[in-house]
């Protein structure tokens, strides 16, 4: 399956929202969408799973570089909705250390206001 990215731009939140598989293929997809946020100065971004079907560890690996980028301009960046292995494997690799996770736009909003 490909992946298709919808941005949504509201002040200075942007809402990315994948859905498909996130893979050595598509990775780069994410991040450029990512990257662009924060050229554009937006200080949040949050990156909807919700529909993400499948991430490899070059998916994990966006999510890291979009983490630091984010902190490098100041801004903030969160992962919403992770399926359930998602998660896990977040967990499993100590990314939950590092990284912002949330089961909804609504918790991340109220959290990263």
């Amino acid at each position: 399956m490909l992946l298709r990215l919808d941005v949504e731009h509201v002040d200075d939140l942007t809402v990315i929202s994948a859905s498909g598989e996130i893979d050595a293929g598509t990775a780069d997809q994410v991040g450029d969408a990512v990257s662009e946020a924060f050229h554009e100065g937006r200080r949040r971004v949050l990156l909807d799973f919700a529909h993400v079907t499948f991430i490899d560890s070059s998916g994990l690996g966006v999510l890291v570089r979009s983490h630091r980028q984010a902190e490098a301009n100041g801004a903030v960046f969160a992962v919403v909705h992770p399926s359930p292995h998602t998660r896990k494997l977040i967990r499993v690799l100590g990314l939950d250390r590092l990284l912002s996770i949330f089961d909804s736009q609504e918790q991340a909003h109220a959290a990263l206001i």
